[in-house]
């Protein structure tokens, strides 16, 4: 092997890679430093096309100065679920350490002491059509049924596969939606099919700390490592309050955070329903 050529290729493509990040840097920003340079914004569009990842939306060309939160989780009582859900006749089943509560089709468990879970495997068809609007109606009505606040959310994600709805509702306070909080939906000609609710009790402002994130062309970059973004389309890029439970409790841990800080962040809908959450770490 030649050793003083392969040492000049290494130091070629040592210098190519300092190059674009200097070209990143550069031009990420416009002289406005809160604003994002128009040329970095379709260097990143092309990127993503690359992995055909399209963009259907404006990409937000400013940077997000925000102030942090703190936010608790509801936790629930299993059998006051059960009375809510269920009535008062039901019968208990454990599966996999969760105690389930059935009545003829019908379950509902609570895992980990703050999600919801219920289905209903009925076939029987109640109505003879579904249309988005009636689907909405129908989610609304039970989360109203079953004694759920009906101001502290906003419907974020909508899909549907013929006759079939899932239906995606998140926690949004002051505009801005507090993932991850989310009541989903599965609804059908014969109902509500299924229903979970991991929820937010409460949040508290943290405003002795602003935290500027990273510019949402940035923060795309990222996708390029994710598989999963491969071929979508982006219908909507927005900031969001994130806290993952998951990085609250050990890996063999069978009790789910309680809350924590929620940090602001990039919010990606793709065109399936699909979400992505890009944080600056």
């Amino acid at each position: 092997m030649d050793w003083s050529k392969a040492k000049n290729i290494l130091i070629i493509a040592f210098i190519i890679t300092n190059v674009f990040l200097a070209y990143v840097l550069i031009n990420s920003r416009d002289n406005n430093t809160s604003v994002v340079g128009e040329e970095f914004v379709r260097d990143v569009q092309t990127f993503l096309l690359e992995k055909n990842i399209k963009v259907a939306v404006d990409i937000p060309k400013e940077i997000p100065s925000l102030p942090l939160f703190s936010i608790k989780y509801e936790t629930y009582n299993p059998q006051e679920i059960a009375n809510k859900f269920l009535g008062q006749k039901y019968e208990t089943e454990t599966i996999q350490g969760y105690i389930y509560y059935v009545n003829d089709s019908e379950s509902v468990t609570v895992k980990n002491g703050n999600e919801i879970i219920y289905e209903n495997t009925s076939k029987n068809q109640i109505y003879d059509s579904m249309t988005t609007d009636r689907a909405v109606e129908i989610a609304q009505k039970f989360i109203e049924d079953k004694g759920f606040s009906s101001n502290d959310y906003k419907l974020s994600i909508m899909t549907h596969n013929n006759d079939v709805y899932y239906i995606e509702y998140t926690k949004l306070i002051d505009d801005f939606y507090f993932e991850k909080s989310y009541m989903k939906f599965t609804i059908s000609l014969s109902g509500v099919n299924s229903f979970e609710r991991y929820w937010i009790e409460s949040v508290e402002l943290d405003d002795s700390t602003h935290i500027t994130i990273m510019s949402a062309p940035r923060a795309l970059l990222k996708l390029l490592s994710m598989e999963e973004a491969y071929g979508k389309t982006i219908n909507e890029i927005s900031v969001c309050y994130y806290l993952d439970p998951n990085k609250h409790i050990g890996a063999n841990s069978s009790s789910s955070a309680r809350g924590g800080k929620a940090t602001p962040a990039w919010r990606i809908v793709f065109d399936d329903g699909t979400k992505i959450f890009l944080e600056d770490n």
